[in-house]
């Protein structure tokens, strides 16, 4: 039901972008003849994006979660078709598509963005009274290079220098195309509408980027803080009812940390790997089932609940990083934490215990399908040899 409403939203922005693109050459006075160039050509236009939409879907090509929250996609790019007809009324060297190729990249997927701000980009230039190709040129470059460059952002989410380099290169273009071409007296005069539009630009990526943050990239932000706090319901009723699994769990979590840190991963994902690894010892047996339940009834994220799935459900392979840290994570922890059980004051060779521990793993063949490689496991061993005075706490 819901993909049926999708595609008829997207059938229904096809029609309405030849419907603004004909009232804007009305608005406009075109000739007859050139609004029904123009009414074509949106549409052609409009009919490749709804194809990429429906290829994309199909293939799961969508970045971050827009696969699931196609809509989103959907009403920005009819934002942003009202807005394309609207820009002609500005001079051209002032229009803000930077934004535009970074907002509609972000919402779905590189090559998605970059052809639809292309279309309305080309609705702009043909309404504008003196549209040049220079004009849909300069945009083009400057917002491909845009989209590019916030392609892929994560939970770090360091972008000053990503925001500098796209307003470069927008400046760049502007000059290139327009300041040092226009038919005028130089003067220090001609920039000020080019830098009018980069001030408008860095307003506009800060507030699709602060967007973009708290819908996207933070959006569980504050329930992964409550899930990794060591005294949430969830592990306050796991150190009630079986302390050693939660002092397991609070030590294994703190080698994930460490190992996200290392390896460039999710903290906040791996340190709750590590917490609820093992969470389903709280109904029973800690079996998938049990996890998925404690999962669906606590609302964790769909990330987490995929990971957690990929540890511990025998039908599914360990192919993340982050799963295959978490098996070397719990490995370590439950060998060690086994051998002081046995003699709290023995003195292990750390060494030759990761040595061994590793190479069980290896040939047990869990992580073969792990897209983890051979460095990854030694920065990862190395990390495990410098917690020495951390494993005295497991005594």
């Amino acid at each position: 039901m819901e993909d049926k409403k999708t595609n008829f939203l997207s059938g229904f922005l096809f029609f309405f972008t030849g419907v603004v693109t004909g009232i804007a050459g009305y608005i406009y006075d075109r000739e007859y003849i050139e609004i029904v160039h123009n009414i074509v050509i949106a549409m052609l236009g409009a009919g490749i994006v709804w194809f990429l939409t429906v290829y994309f879907d199909g293939r799961k090509g969508y970045d971050y979660d827009n696969g699931e929250h196609k809509r989103r996609f959907l009403l920005v790019f009819l934002v942003c078709l009202l807005l394309s007809v609207v820009f002609p009324m500005i001079p051209s060297a002032g229009w803000p598509y930077l934004a535009v190729f970074v907002l509609l990249s972000l919402c779905s997927n590189l090559p998605l963005g970059m052809v639809a701000a292309s279309l309305l980009l080309m609705i702009t230039v043909l309404h504008c009274p003196d549209g040049r190709p220079t004009d849909f040129f300069m945009y083009f470059i400057s917002g491909s290079a845009a989209a590019v460059l916030f392609q892929q952002l994560d939970e770090s989410y360091k972008v000053g220098t990503r925001v500098f380099t796209a307003l470069l290169v927008l400046f760049l273009t502007l000059s290139g195309g327009y300041v040092l071409f226009i038919n005028e007296i130089f003067s220090l005069q001609l920039f000020l509408v080019p830098m009018i539009n980069l001030f408008v630009s860095l307003l506009l990526l800060m507030v699709v980027l602060k967007y973009f943050s708290a819908a996207v990239i933070h959006k569980y932000r504050d329930k992964y803080m409550d899930l990794n706090d060591p005294e949430c319901p969830l592990l306050s009723q796991l150190r009630e009812t079986d302390k050693e699994e939660y002092l397991h769990a609070v030590h294994t979590a703190y080698l994930c940390g460490k190992v996200a840190d290392e390896l460039g991963l999710s903290h906040m994902l791996m340190k709750a790997g590590g917490y609820y690894h093992r969470i389903g010892s709280l109904l029973g047996e800690n079996t998938w089932e049990n996890i998925e339940t404690i999962s669906r009834e606590n609302g964790f994220p769909p990330e987490l609940t995929l990971l957690l799935q990929e540890y511990n459900d025998k039908e599914t392979l360990v192919v993340s990083k982050e799963a295959a840290a978490i098996v070397y994570a719990d490995m370590v922890i439950s060998v060690i934490r086994s051998m002081f059980r046995q003699d709290a004051q023995v003195k292990l060779d750390y060494s030759r215990l990761m040595d061994a521990i590793f190479k069980k793993i290896t040939e047990s063949g869990k992580i073969n399908g792990s897209r983890i490689s051979m460095e990854e496991v030694d920065r990862m061993k190395r990390v495990f040899l410098e917690e020495t005075l951390y494993y005295d706490f497991l005594r």
